[in-house]
């Protein structure tokens, strides 16, 4: 099936030189491999990688979606890059190695490592931990009264709890996903852990601001309309319903 792809003459000549080199090694191609119900077509791969400066460049440049494009595969494909990369580490990395010498095996780790701590740092980012009531006024309707953009590094004590309960559970996560977890049951636990700990972001920003204003406060979810202080009611990351009562004003979103 590699092999009739299509017409390149140079088609066979690759795939006879790899097949042949690999089986040298002791690690002989004995499956297709198949990417999005197809096969994935090893020597357009080598070929798209090898232009871009080897697998190194890619990842660290973050051009996986080029490769995706270049082979014809649906731009859909959630974990994309990941099973690339997978694929290719395993098919052709040492082809590459051995007739490019584009990069080290040491170089590779580095980058999948650097490439790693990148994503976690995108994943509980500012965006998370930097939210800020007066930064999102949608969520309120009117009347509306002016608040500062406060953050939870304003809180004093209270940011200092959170930040180590924050620390804690993100070193616990990291451990986690290093365990070797399919990509599957990673996304799952950084969804979790991103919807905890943004619950605890957003109720330790409403204590701030109810330290900074001479106002009472209560909370109470759209559920049970029971006034319970921070009393949240969570569907997901992106929707969260509550009431607010400022000074006899109730404020719904």
């Amino acid at each position: 099936q590699l092999y009739d792809l299509d017409e390149d003459p140079k088609r066979k000549e690759f795939l006879d030189d790899l097949f042949g080199f690999m089986q040298k090694r002791g690690t002989p191609v004995n499956r297709i491999p198949i990417m999005a119900k197809q096969v994935l077509d090893l020597y357009t791969l080598y070929r798209l990688v090898t232009d871009k400066g080897g697998l190194v460049e890619v990842i660290n440049k973050k051009i996986w979606r080029e490769i995706t494009k270049g082979l014809n595969l649906p731009t859909s494909i959630t974990s994309a890059a990941f099973t690339l990369r997978t694929q290719y580490m395993k098919y052709l990395y040492p082809y590459e190695c051995e007739k490019r010498a584009l990069s080290s095996p040491g170089e590779l780790q580095a980058a999948i490592d650097s490439n790693r701590r990148e994503g976690r740092r995108q994943s509980f980012g500012a965006a998370l931990f930097s939210y800020s009531p007066a930064g999102t006024p949608a969520l309120l309707g009117a009347p509306k009264v002016p608040l500062p953009a406060l953050s939870v590094g304003q809180v004093g004590p209270a940011h200092a709890q959170l930040a180590a309960a924050q620390a804690a559970a993100l070193e616990q996560l990291r451990d986690r996903l290093d365990a070797g977890e399919p990509p599957e049951k990673k996304a799952a636990l950084t969804a979790e852990e991103q919807q905890r700990l943004m619950q605890h972001a957003l109720q330790h920003n409403l204590l701030a601001v109810a330290s900074h204003f001479p106002m009472n406060i209560k909370v109470s979810s759209r559920d049970d309309r029971q006034e319970t202080a921070l009393n949240l009611s969570t569907n997901g990351i992106s929707s969260i319903n509550m009431s607010i009562e400022i000074n006899g004003v109730v404020y719904t979103g």
